[in-house]
């Protein structure tokens, strides 16, 4: 091949790399195989439309598990609800029991107080630092509002402002100002903190700075997105901003909602560990193959769980993976029995040998004849060194 053609291929191959259209995202419907597709119109009442190469496709909301990829605020303020829902914002004020915001993608912000658990100024740039602080903010034991300090101590008190480049409490020992350079995070009495329930369907919306809100109806055009929040919220934002869903109340249970019937650890040697929900088994949150989960549960082997199967439930399904937390370090076997209800447990799935890194398995089970079922944790090559293993988004459809 001469020179000139061989420019011209090289260049031709760089033309057709730039104009490949990013991938779209991945849906994962209740029913059927999961598809690609980028979101083109959504109305909580009706159904969610995608367009899948150049053609569209409806889903009804219930029959949605998820869409996209959430991912996490690179740097603060966030003011974090209570649940699951997390605001990235340019500047917050609190003045007046509002809590005042400005956001790049929402725009101009205002909150009632009652409806906000905590404000993460400067998150810690480490994930598990990130992942401590946000549920010191979530506790529910404290009995004060809080300013958290630079310097790790609490200030307990009663929240009077934070504007101006300072935070003004009330103490029992008399009024108290701190400047914001100083403060990390400021944490509400959860005593006043207002939860609104969320029993119906309803739709984890993930945007792309790293916000997630909780969405009890959503209308969704081509450019613009409206939702409503608890508490009478509605916030509008770029249709193009929405980068994940999660739906909740529709046709899937999450395991991790349900108590189980029992649980089991052996420990390897002396060092128990308990099972946790919608973290992994160190309490950070889930996170596999760079991706975040806000569902699954999270065991160290070698470990069972076991939850009853209700009537209804047809099948049960999950991804499983070593958590990120471990990096290249744990390996596993998972395994999964169901009992007919006669008291014998039957082996339905098990996986190869996982280890940190590989990417989540698929795993798929029918339940219509099982009374209960249990998922089991081995440990593999290295005993269970760092075996974090991750049920995610472990949940029983119907």
């Amino acid at each position: 091949m001469n020179v000139p053609v061989r420019l011209a291929s090289l260049l031709w191959m760089l033309v057709a790399a730039v104009a490949q259209p990013d991938e779209a995202p991945l849906a994962v419907p209740v029913e059927g195989e999961s598809f690609r597709g980028r979101l083109a119109a959504a109305d909580s009442a009706t159904a969610l439309r995608f367009v899948v190469d150049d053609a569209k496709r409806e889903l009804p909301l219930a029959d949605l598990v998820t869409w996209g990829t959430f991912v996490e605020p690179a740097q603060g303020p966030v003011i974090v609800f209570p649940g699951r829902g997390l605001l990235a914002a340019d500047g917050v004020q609190i003045v007046a029991e509002t809590v005042h915001a400005e956001s790049a993608i929402f725009g101009k912000i205002e909150l009632p107080l009652d409806l906000v658990a905590g404000i993460v100024l400067r998150p810690p740039h480490d994930r598990a630092a990130g992942d401590k602080l946000l549920a010191r903010v979530l506790d529910r034991e404290a009995q004060s509002d809080r300013l958290l300090l630079d310097n790790g101590d609490l200030v307990a008190g009663t929240i009077a402002k934070l504007a101006r480049g300072k935070a003004a409490l009330e103490t029992d020992a008399g009024p108290v100002e701190v400047k914001s350079d100083a403060l990390v995070a400021v944490l509400f009495d959860p005593s006043l903190v207002n939860r609104p329930r969320t029993d119906g369907l309803h739709t984890v919306v993930g945007f792309r700075d790293g916000s997630r809100l909780t969405a009890l109806a959503m209308h969704a055009e081509v450019e613009r997105t409206r939702i409503e929040l608890a508490g009478g919220v509605t916030l509008t934002a770029p249709t193009s901003a929405i980068v994940a869903l999660q739906v909740f109340g529709g046709r899937v249970t999450y395991l991790s909602d349900l108590e189980p019937v029992n649980y089991r650890h052996l420990p390897y040697l002396q060092l128990p560990w308990e099972y946790q929900t919608d973290h992994s088994v160190r309490g950070a949150q889930l996170r596999a193959a760079g991706r975040l989960y806000l569902k699954g549960l999270g065991m160290h082997s070698p470990s069972r769980i076991t939850y009853d199967v209700a009537p209804g439930d047809r099948r049960f399904e999950a991804e499983v993976a070593l958590d990120d937390e471990v990096r290249k370090r744990g390996s596993v076997v998972f395994r999964v029995f169901v009992d007919d209800g006669g008291g014998k447990w039957k082996p339905v799935a098990a996986t190869e040998v996982l280890r940190g890194g590989d990417a989540p398995q698929k795993i798929s089970v029918d339940v219509e004849n099982a009374r209960r079922i249990s998922l089991l944790v081995d440990f593999a090559d290295r005993g269970d060194e760092l075996d974090h293993a991750d049920w995610l988004n472990a949940r029983f459809v119907r």
